[in-house]
């Protein structure tokens, strides 16, 4: 299948909508010239009918007939070269015959009016009419060769025949010359698109200084080359950091087999090497889980099925299951509800592991005798969920990153305290998943505050 160019696509619909309009150009000229020039015709022949009658009427003399033929005779001997004018009495006598051909007799058979005739191979345009005098009707034929207006009509469609294909011609290639020039800034933007791969993402197209739809193509392709590379980037640094987090856990591991086995060892050291190998592979376990929501995340996940439930509730008995978490590490844990039921579109089991998230992320941060308060909080415009703690808190400049994936405040406090900086990412993802907003308030030595606002939803 031949596929052409737009350039060509242009030039083609160009020509012919050209075409098309000459066409109809052309005959509307044709026809209006020949109308006019027919028009002139039947003019000159209806004036030269009314001298004729004009001699009738003031010339006729009952007393003495033959003046008016004189008369007629007289005017018809004036007229031009190559008019025709038959005259016949009301006895059907031709007084007056100027004609050298033979034309149709001008007896009761014609009808008043315009007509044409043939005669020795020539066409004539006639008009016949009727005189009536003392009761007598005479019949007037006057005629005019149709021949130079033919031979003017037949010129003007040889020019217009000549000078159609020459102007669409001409039109065509200035047409394909000026969607040559109007598409070359297309062309040096796929040539410049086509030199980007993903080792340099980071080049950009040349914006025209016109603002027009090429500017706006090539502002729109850069936008998506910054996305892109910004998708790359971070897939390359979820991949780094994926490696580097599956690396650590992975060579503990091995270490820990290899020097268990070098020797024989008490059953009690098998089992604290065995304890320590079940740790790290528990924690790889949950680390590979998080990469795998966060993949398909990524990739779309269906909608989560949200239906009206009460918050309240839900939050008692999140903070029942963290408060394990927080008598192991000597914390204080406490709800503050309202007692007014409060509602929110949720799901279920997802908004569990948020809140979890958050009360475990809490926990990790907050030091031995802290205090950790889960609020419930609620206004005309939606209900609130903060999670405050009194720990290490997370500085300014660390603020705008802590929902980033592999973000750690600091590398070695995130490594004891066993996280792979993955929690705040998915718990921002089911956020987002319940249509709702997560911001992190913190003062550095003081305490956190992660704060999950639902919109009022019907």
């Amino acid at each position: 299948m031949t596929h052409w160019s737009i350039r060509a696509r242009l030039t083609m619909w160009y020509s012919l909508m050209l075409a098309a309009g000459l066409i109809l150009f052309g005959g509307g000229v044709w026809f209006i010239v020949s109308h006019s020039l027919m028009h002139a015709l039947d003019d000159t022949l209806a004036a030269q009918a009314q001298g004729v009658l004009t001699v009738i009427s003031t010339e006729f003399d009952p007393a003495h007939p033959q003046h008016l033929d004189e008369e007629l005779r007289e005017y018809t001997d004036a007229t031009p070269e190559g008019k025709l004018t038959e005259i016949r009495d009301p006895q059907g006598r031709a007084i007056v015959s100027s004609q050298t051909v033979a034309l149709a007799r001008t007896d009761a058979s014609l009808s008043d009016g315009f007509g044409v005739q043939t005669a020795n191979s020539a066409r004539y345009r006639t008009f016949t009419t009727t005189a009536v005098a003392a009761g007598g009707r005479y019949r007037i034929l006057v005629a005019t060769p149709l021949d130079p207006t033919e031979a003017t009509l037949h010129r003007a469609r040889t020019l217009m025949l000549w000078a159609l294909p020459a102007v669409l011609l001409i039109a065509s290639a200035g047409g394909y010359w000026i969607s040559r020039r109007a598409l070359a800034p297309v062309d040096a933007l796929t040539q410049a698109a086509r030199s980007i791969g993903i080792r340099n993402l980071s080049q950009r197209l040349a914006v025209p200084g016109s603002g027009d739809e090429l500017a706006r193509l090539a502002e729109t392709w850069n936008g998506m080359l910054a996305r892109l590379e910004s998708a790359v980037q971070r897939l390359s640094q979820f991949t780094a950091d994926a490696s580097h987090e599956l690396r650590t856990p992975i060579a503990l591991i091995r270490t820990t087999a290899e020097l268990t086995l070098r020797r024989e060892r008490p059953p009690e050291t098998y089992r604290q090497a065995l304890g320590q190998i079940a740790a790290e592979s528990e924690r790889m376990t949950r680390l590979v889980e998080d990469l795998l929501l966060l993949a398909r995340a990524d990739a779309g996940l269906p909608a989560l099925p949200l239906q009206r439930i009460e918050l309240t509730p839900l939050v008692r008995d999140v903070c029942q299951q963290g408060e394990v978490l927080a008598r192991a590490s000597h914390l204080e844990l406490s709800a503050e509800v309202p007692e007014q039921p409060v509602y929110v579109q949720a799901n279920d089991p997802a908004l569990r592991r948020l809140l979890l998230l958050l009360l475990d992320n809490a926990v990790k941060y907050t030091p031995a005798g802290g205090r950790i308060v889960v609020k419930v909080d609620y206004d005309s415009t939606g209900s609130t969920v903060a999670v405050t703690d009194t720990g290490i808190g997370i500085p300014d400049s660390a603020l705008p990153h802590v929902f980033e994936r592999f973000y750690r405040v600091d590398e070695s406090r995130n490594r004891d305290a066993g996280g792979a900086g993955l929690g705040l990412s998915i718990a921002k993802w089911i956020a987002e998943r319940h249509h709702a907003s997560i911001e992190a308030e913190s003062e550095s030595g003081r305490g956190s505050t992660f704060r999950v606002r639902f919109p009022l939803r019907s």
